[in-house]
């Protein structure tokens, strides 16, 4: 009885201070808070001077990134890529399409990531309702952060990717920025990386649209945005972070001889 009391008025309260995310209410996760400009100026604000002057973050090109609508399709190597990734577009706030575990798993950080702006997506099930949200996202002006990979890599090198962020791409026609993302590997350490002032570089790459042949967007426009999304990814990253696209980049011969210990995934800081 104390239970469903408690859950009611955390529902009520939630409901009247910040609003239900009607995007998470669609999936049965009612009470979840929409995102607060407000929570995301104040957090973000210390979380940017963390990786500034604790993480050594390095933003290069970031002033690339154009106003109203844009997708930021980054590599993915830590949980912590999230939280750098909107640092370094501070105070503008990115919403980011997060696998819907994590709003399930724990409810006091489910409700952390709905009130940053983070909105859930099923993977592996063509999601639709999340690629609405994402488009309405798009249409209001946000920047939409996607992590195509759909999961972290163990190794840092590149992973085989979904098709979601072409898809969304190709509906929408939004700009598409793509980000490479090195040495956030090293945050897996937990305190010790802040201890070791790790070293983390993102890259931007020049703002690009993908558009289908025709009117309807086919298979055929899908593989072919995809991988145009993915080169760009890669072309933002030393060699030996291209993993399974390294393929896709010209001249990945030529660069590894120029490696230094830092441009690894997985080297010491």
């Amino acid at each position: 009885m104390r239970r469903r009391l408690y859950r009611w008025s955390t529902r009520q309260l939630t409901r009247l201070i910040f609003g239900e995310y009607k995007a998470l209410a669609d999936i049965g996760m009612t009470g979840m808070p929409k995102a607060s400009r407000v929570w995301f100026l104040v957090a973000g604000f210390f979380a940017r001077l963390a990786f500034l002057r604790i993480v050594r973050c390095e933003w290069v090109h970031f002033d690339r990134i154009p106003k109203g609508g844009v997708i930021i399709a980054s590599n993915h190597v830590s949980s912590a890529d999230p939280a750098m990734m909107a640092s370094a577009i501070y105070p503008r706030s990115p919403r980011y399409m997060a696998k819907v575990e994590l709003f399930q798993k724990e409810p006091i950080i489910g409700y952390l990531f709905a009130l940053s702006g983070a909105f859930p997506v099923r993977r592996g099930a063509g999601d639709r309702l999340a690629i609405r949200e994402a488009e309405r996202l798009l249409e209001n002006g946000a920047v939409v952060g996607m992590f195509p990979e759909g999961h972290r890599s163990d190794t840092g090198a590149m992973m085989h990717a979904h098709s979601g962020t072409a898809l969304l791409a190709l509906r929408t026609r939004a700009p598409v920025v793509a980000v490479g993302i090195t040495g956030s590997e090293r945050m897996r350490a937990g305190w010790r990386a802040l201890f070791a002032r790790t070293t983390v570089r993102m890259t931007a790459s020049q703002p690009f649209v993908v558009a289908p042949k025709g009117r309807r967007v086919t298979r055929e426009d899908i593989d072919a945005a995809h991988i145009t999304i993915m080169r760009a990814i890669a072309e933002q990253l030393p060699p030996a972070y291209r993993g399974v696209y390294a393929h896709l980049v010209d001249g990945d011969r030529a660069d590894e001889g120029d490696l230094s210990r830092t441009d690894r995934p997985g080297a010491a800081a």
